[in-house]
């Protein structure tokens, strides 16, 4: 399978990435969004990190994997990214669980190749909660900063670990809204 050209949008939870690939499928842009509603295990994960990682980390890649894979050769930007999935497992799973799981990454990697670009979206760990809390979605009630601070550690290693080749963009999301970018700035970005 020849590698799929996209965009894939990167950043922490409650970071603007929907937000982001939304006001770029305004200004014309092909986006893939994420289902997180058809993951089973992820109310349980939260209740209970340690015994459910595995399940929801490998249920999130598989998820992705497959909307990449049905995306096929047309181009996309994604409110998600492997890079993440990667992030997540590295915080998540125990050195038992990720030997396993980075055995499967890798596999999905060589199938349907790395992101022509990454779009990291950041903001403050303050700001993010203030976000989270704004949402208010159950199952992320149990949040910590802990949680969200290794998560952004995690997001730098599995940049250096596996994709280093892809071109990064950071924005930092502290004080516009991804929705506020105008057609000028989408334009640049998604190039």
């Amino acid at each position: 399978m020849a590698p799929i050209n996209r965009i894939e949008v990167c950043g922490n939870i409650a970071s603007g990435k929907t937000t982001f690939a939304v006001a770029c499928g305004k200004m014309g842009c092909n986006i893939i969004l994420e289902d997180f509603s058809s993951v089973p295990f992820l109310e349980d994960f939260y209740g209970n990190p340690d015994e459910f990682a595995f399940e929801t980390e490998t249920a999130f890649t598989l998820l992705h994997y497959y909307q990449l894979k049905k995306l096929g050769s047309e181009p996309g930007v994604c409110d998600f990214s492997l890079l993440d999935d990667y992030a997540f497992a590295l915080t998540t799973l125990t050195e038992r669980e990720f030997i396993i799981y980075e055995k499967m990454f890798d596999y999905i990697i060589a199938k349907i190749g790395i992101p022509q670009k990454i779009i990291r979206l950041d903001a403050p760990i303050d700001v993010l909660f203030n976000r989270i809390n704004k949402r208010g979605r159950r199952d992320e009630h149990s949040i910590s900063t802990n949680y969200l601070l290794r998560i952004q550690e995690n997001m730098n290693k599995a940049y250096s670990r596996k994709f280093a080749a892809v071109p990064i963009l950071e924005i930092n999301t502290t004080d516009t809204s991804p929705s506020e970018y105008d057609i000028d700035f989408i334009s640049i970005i998604t190039k």
